[in-house]
């Protein structure tokens, strides 16, 4: 099973993520550590929206037990988050293999499993519910992106026509 979601994986990366990659920085001039990193904050964004409801419910109660825990796994998600987009940018503009492509490979797999089994359980569509699917959708984006190399930049002077005589 292992090897069946390596090669889904690298089949993703290679088929998905990457060309989507050599798009946006052809296309739109967004280099791939600032697309997966725009998704890290997307994704921070949906956990806010996911999370923020139940903490409100338990401030307005006065259960500051519960209310401290829901706070602690908000900080503790935003926490992640941040750090996930700081690796990112720390590996932006790498010409070679992207180190993350390897290392970040059980990450990937644990957040596609994540999606697939909050897509399943996907009942009714609340607020809550809808943030928590596009955290969990945008998170996979942003290490999907994350783990593609850069497009090798383009020779300006090669492709430009030559200078006319007259």
């Amino acid at each position: 099973m292992l090897a069946g979601l390596t090669n889904f994986d690298e089949l993703l990366i290679e088929r998905v993520f990457q060309p989507l990659s050599h798009v946006l920085a052809a296309r739109f001039g967004v280099a791939r550590s600032s697309a997966a990193a725009f998704f890290v904050d997307i994704a921070a964004l949906g956990w806010i929206v996911a999370r923020g409801p139940g903490l409100a419910r338990d401030v307005m109660a006065w259960h500051a037990a519960t209310a401290t825990l829901h706070l602690l796994l908000l900080l503790l998600g935003l926490t992640a988050l941040t750090v996930l987009g700081s690796l990112f940018q720390r590996h932006a503009g790498l010409r070679h293999a992207n180190p993350l492509r390897q290392t970040m490979r059980p990450h990937r797999a644990v957040l596609l499993i994540l999606l697939l089994v909050r897509l399943a359980q996907f009942q009714e569509p609340a607020l809550t519910e809808c943030a928590d699917l596009a955290m969990l959708a945008a998170a996979v984006v942003a290490v999907y992106l994350g783990a593609c190399a850069e497009r090798p930049p383009v020779r300006r002077d090669r492709l430009s026509p030559a200078p006319s005589a007259g």
